[in-house]
């Protein structure tokens, strides 16, 4: 089964001769279930667990890496909401906000000024 969790620290422990790396999480609800077949399982919403949710699982089970962002929402009159303990699914964040922006270092001006200086 999988499980969306907050990571709060990794640590090792040492029986005898074996190394066990494990990572100390806080869980995430469940996906709203009413939000996700909505839309058509692009909006994973959940709640944070908290304190109450930590549990302790071996680094190995960890077969993805994810963003959860505040569920922000915009009235119709721009204003905007930020709804309590209630986060959004983002995978490839830094993928997602370099197509919007351009990636790093890179400027679209530079061809054009290379071939000003050949003029």
């Amino acid at each position: 089964m999988s499980a969306i969790t907050n990571v709060e620290y990794f640590f090792q422990l040492r029986f005898d001769d074996v190394v066990h790396s494990l990572v100390l999480v806080s869980m995430f609800s469940p996906p709203d279930q009413d939000i996700l077949e909505l839309s058509h399982h692009a909006a994973y919403i959940c709640r944070h667990g908290g304190p109450d949710a930590l549990t302790v699982v071996d680094v190995k089970t960890i077969n993805a890496v994810v963003a959860m962002v505040p569920d922000y929402q915009v009235t119709v009159e721009g204003n905007i909401i930020t709804p309590e303990n209630v986060f959004s699914l983002v995978e490839s964040l830094f993928l997602k906000l370099a197509a919007l922006r351009g990636a790093p270092g890179e400027d679209k001006d530079a061809i054009d000024d290379a071939t000003d200086a050949v003029d």
